[in-house]
């Protein structure tokens, strides 16, 4: 069993990016991490309260006990922090808040003659705002998203959409033989970034790689599905079953679900919002029913604030407070409070070599 907290060796197994992952058994430890705009603040206060569930004098960071961490659009933004970064909860949530006044600041709304929006968030402060983040944490502006820590690293990926083919595509830090390497030695963090968050009524889309992405959201607004195959691609080796290897897989919403059209045409909007808020939460009402033994057996886990996010808009940076608030009500509620302690027993108790 790892050792639990407060013991003297308890820290000593979580030493550099990722931690040294090689006293971990097989047990893996998944999170995902859903859409939502500034609503992404409360899936990382969510995560601070999981987190100090296993440790709370020193709660560690996700990326010493999480082997694979994903997100698409803003979730996306803070799996590459967590994961990719491996910034604590508390620095990813200090990051967001000095993220989110930057690039969540309109800029001129245009439309064309033909009724399609270009984005009304300045995708140069996005891109600005990632690279000065990296420079900040010791990265180079321009840091590949390929870990070169591969082996030993927490695992990462997002969520895009491909711009010529409506496909979810996945984009990683890690290889993964069914995709090849075309993209992983190409793809820069700040890319990506922009991929995963570039709903076309948002940011504008972005090419690299000589392929073009927009939000993920569009497909994969929740990546748990997704977030299920890449482990499976990973660690599913010798064929047996797979969910047998799972310790914990964690799943955070950021209540009401991200705003992406499936179309950048004006008209469509209020059909997308109403789809895309539908689809998030069926998504893990799907998983569940199909990985029922998962969370009766307290090896996976969906938190998600269902009341007092709803009037705060993707884009409003303002209601931090508020933000705070609701999730605070649904995280002292008596059945998540319980649900999380659970969680983070199952997290710390991950068997070890």
């Amino acid at each position: 069993m790892i050792a639990a907290a407060g013991d003297p060796d308890f820290n000593i197994i979580l030493k550099g990016q990722g931690g040294d992952r090689s006293s971990f058994g097989e047990d893996l430890c998944l999170l995902s991490l859903d859409g939502g705009g500034v609503r992404g603040l409360s899936s990382l206060f969510i995560l601070k309260r999981v987190m100090e569930a296993i440790d709370p004098k020193n709660p560690p960071k996700p990326c010493d006990y999480f082997d694979m961490i994903c997100g698409t659009s803003t979730g996306g933004l803070i799996a590459l922090m967590l994961g990719r970064m491996g910034l604590s909860v508390d620095e990813a949530i200090a990051a967001y808040d000095e993220l989110s006044p930057r690039i969540f600041s309109k800029v001129h709304h245009r439309l064309t003659l033909k009724g399609k929006v270009q984005g009304r968030f300045n995708h140069e402060a996005l891109e600005a705002g990632v690279k000065t983040l990296l420079i900040n944490k010791g990265f180079d502006a321009d840091a590949l998203l390929k870990d070169s820590l591969e082996q030993g690293a927490c695992k990462t990926f997002v969520c895009a959409t491909s711009k010529q083919t409506g496909e979810t595509v996945v984009l990683s830090s890690y290889y993964n033989e069914r995709r090849g390497a075309d993209l992983l030695n190409v793809a820069k963090i700040w890319q990506v970034a922009r991929a995963t968050s570039a709903a076309s009524s948002f940011f504008e889309p972005i090419t690299f790689g000589d392929e073009g992405f927009v939000d993920g959201a569009t497909g994969a607004n929740n990546p748990i599905s997704q977030l299920w195959a890449e482990a499976k691609d990973i660690w599913d080796e010798d064929g047996a079953n797979f969910e047998e290897k799972v310790k914990c897989l964690v799943s955070i919403g950021t209540g009401m679900p991200s705003l992406v059209p499936f179309t950048d045409k004006l008209a469509q909007l209020g059909k997308a919002l109403i789809a895309i808020a539908t689809d998030t939460e069926e998504q893990a009402g799907r998983f569940q029913k199909d990985h029922s033994n998962l969370y009766q057996t307290n090896r996976a886990y969906r938190f998600n604030v269902l009341r007092g996010l709803e009037n705060v808009g993707l884009e409003e940076k303002s209601k931090w407070n508020e933000i705070k608030a609701a999730t605070r009500a649904y995280i002292q509620s008596e059945d998540v409070f319980v649900k999380m302690k659970r969680c983070g027993i199952s997290l710390r108790e991950r068997e070890c070599t």
